[in-house]
């Protein structure tokens, strides 16, 4: 079950997601990074909002952490 979360779709909205998600499977940056072939620094990037993945690193991260692409831009969370 799906419902729809309100508000502005942010590059802070998308970095917290990426950093609440890794946290919440007990992944440190570094596992990621290296399950992802990146380094640290990158994924603190993201983390932050520094700078954003690329499609395909991005569809391999949320792979990876277990979440789907629509919540993380559709603002639609699982129930």
């Amino acid at each position: 079950m799906y419902r729809e979360v309100k508000g502005m779709l942010t590059k802070s909205y998308i970095a917290r997601t990426i950093k609440m998600s890794r946290m919440s499977k007990g992944y440190t940056q570094q596992q990621v990074a290296d399950r992802l072939g990146k380094s640290q620094q990158v994924v603190a990037h993201w983390e932050t909002g520094y700078s954003q993945p690329d499609l395909g690193t991005l569809c391999e991260l949320l792979n990876l952490l277990n979440v789907s692409f629509d919540e993380v831009f559709l603002n639609i969370r699982r129930e």
